[in-house]
C-alpha cells in the first residue's frame, strides 16, 4: 500500500476537523444501466476508466473519455455515461468533502468536472495505487471504526494527489525553462500533428535533441510524442466519422496515415473498436 504522510501539511486543505467518507465504491461496465441524467446531492464522485471509452454526458454538453482517465465530478452535477462495449471502470462516492475555500461536495471550483490522464510514471503511478488500494480496501465488509479512518486517509491522499496533478497539467510552473520548452514542443505538434511528422521533425524545427524532447514533452504531458500525435489523430479520426460523410481511407489520409489498415489498426487499439462500428454506434 503506497504509504499516505498522516499529518501532513496537505490535510490544511480539508476544512478543520472535518474527513470525507468514502459512501461506496461501485463497479461500471458496458451492461450498467445508464441513460438518465443524474446528481448526487452533497456527493462528490471520481470516476476512473480502466479499459475502453466513452462519453460524460453532460446538461449542456459532453465529454470524451478514454482509458486511464480520472474524472472529478462536483456533487449535484447531472450526468451520465454513454460508453463502448469494452467497457470497464469504478467510481467512488465521497461525502463530508469540504475542501478549503469549497463548498460541501465540491473537488473544483469548476462546475465543469475535471479530467486526468493518469501516465504509469512519477506521482501518477503513485495515484494509480492509491486508486488500486481504495478499490481493494472496499471489497473488505468491515464497518468498524478504524476501517472508516483508513478509508478517509486513503480517500484525502487519492484526492489531493489527483487534483495536484491536475492543476500541473493545467498550467505548470511557466518561469521553468523545462515547461516552457515542453510547451513549446506541444503547440507545435498541435499545429502538425496530421502531417507526415516525426520525431526528428520536430527536433529540428525547435533546435532541440531527442533525448531532450522526448523527456521534456513527457514531464509536462505524462506521455511520449508519439503517444500524444496517436492519440490527437485518433481523436481527430473520432470526430470526422461522427461529423462527416467522408469514406474510412479518406479519414485516415487526412489524420497522417497513408495505409487505411494501419489506421484502422491503431484506431481500434485505442478505441476498443474498428471505426465503422464506431461511427454505426456513436452516430445514432
Amino acid at each position: 500500500m503506497p504509504i499516505i504522510p498522516f499529518g501532513s501539511p496537505k490535510q490544511s486543505q480539508f476544512e478543520l476537523g472535518r474527513q470525507p467518507y468514502l459512501e461506496s465504491v461501485e463497479n461500471l461496465n458496458s451492461t450498467t444501466a445508464f441513460g438518465t441524467l443524474r446528481s448526487h446531492h452533497d456527493m462528490a464522485e471520481l470516476l476512473f476508466i480502466e479499459k475502453g471509452h466513452g462519453r460524460l454526458l453532460l446538461k449542456d454538453g459532453s465529454v470524451q473519455l478514454r482509458t486511464d482517465d480520472l474524472v472529478m465530478i462536483n456533487s449535484d452535477v447531472l450526468h451520465d455515461f454513454k460508453v463502448s462495449t469494452s467497457f470497464m471502470a469504478f467510481t467512488m462516492h465521497v461525502s463530508s468533502l469540504q475542501l478549503c475555500g469549497l463548498t460541501l461536495g465540491q473537488l473544483t471550483k469548476s462546475a465543469q468536472p475535471a479530467v486526468l490522464h493518469i501516465s504509469q510514471e512519477g506521482q501518477h503511478a503513485f495515484l494509480r495505487g492509491l486508486l488500486r488500494e481504495v478499490k481493494l480496501f472496499a471489497a473488505f465488509n468491515d464497518d468498524g471504526p478504524e476501517r472508516a479512518e483508513i478509508a478517509a486517509r486513503l480517500v484525502q491522499a487519492l484526492i489531493l494527489t489527483a487534483l495536484k496533478l491536475a492543476a500541473e497539467a493545467s498550467s505548470g510552473s511557466e518561469d521553468n525553462a523545462s515547461y516552457n520548452m515542453g510547451t513549446r514542443i506541444k503547440e507545435y505538434i498541435d499545429a502538425h500533428y496530421l502531417e507526415d511528422l516525426k520525431l526528428p521533425d520536430i527536433a529540428e524545427a525547435l533546435h532541440i535533441n531527442l533525448y531532450y524532447l522526448s523527456h521534456t514533452f513527457k514531464d509536462l504531458t505524462g506521455s511520449s510524442p508519439m503517444q500524444y500525435i496517436i492519440r490527437r489523430r485518433i481523436d481527430e479520426a473520432q470526430t470526422l466519422l461522427l461529423t462527416t460523410n467522408m469514406t474510412i481511407t479518406d479519414i485516415a489520409m487526412q489524420c497522417g496515415y497513408n495505409n487505411s489498415n494501419y489506421f484502422q489498426s491503431v484506431f481500434s487499439n485505442i478505441v476498443g473498436m474498428p471505426p465503422g462500428k464506431y461511427r454505426k454506434t456513436w452516430s445514432q
